[in-house]
């Protein structure tokens, strides 16, 4: 949030600039990973009420393990794309730390409790970013 409001001044400042380009396309990233990871928890809600910690395998679960994550990431290199600096740098890097020790703190529990299926599932799939990270 912080790097969004340290760069807020210049989010409209010339719209089209290649590093504004960039960045509307990691925002419009972050809303469509956002809605689309959403959907599938409340898909599994709905369809699968006797087992709600079931490990998702489908949609975009299938390519990339935490997709809430990676809008939230999409959503700081957004940011940071608005005006690039050293200070928007800093606050980008302590972003991407604070949810890659979010999710090795979060895939610890996960692989106790789905134990050799979850760790199948880790080795097919990417932890942000789909055949990259």
């Amino acid at each position: 949030m912080l790097l969004v409001v340290t760069n807020l001044h210049v989010w409209f400042v010339d719209p089209f600039t290649v590093l504004q380009s960039l960045s509307w396309l990691c925002l419009a990233g972050s809303i469509y990973v956002a809605m689309a990871g959403m959907q599938l928890l409340h898909q599994r809600q709905s369809t699968e009420a006797g087992e709600p910690d079931a490990l998702i395998e489908t949609g975009l679960y299938s390519m990339i393990r935490h997709p809430l994550y990676s809008a939230l990431l999409l959503l700081g290199l957004s940011a940071f794309f608005k005006l690039p600096g050293l200070f928007p740098g800093i606050l980008l890097f302590g972003a991407v730390f604070t949810l890659v020790s979010t999710v090795k703190a979060e895939e610890e529990l996960d692989e106790k409790k789905f134990g050799p299926k979850y760790e199948d599932y880790r080795m097919r799939t990417k932890m942000f970013i789909p055949y990259f990270f």
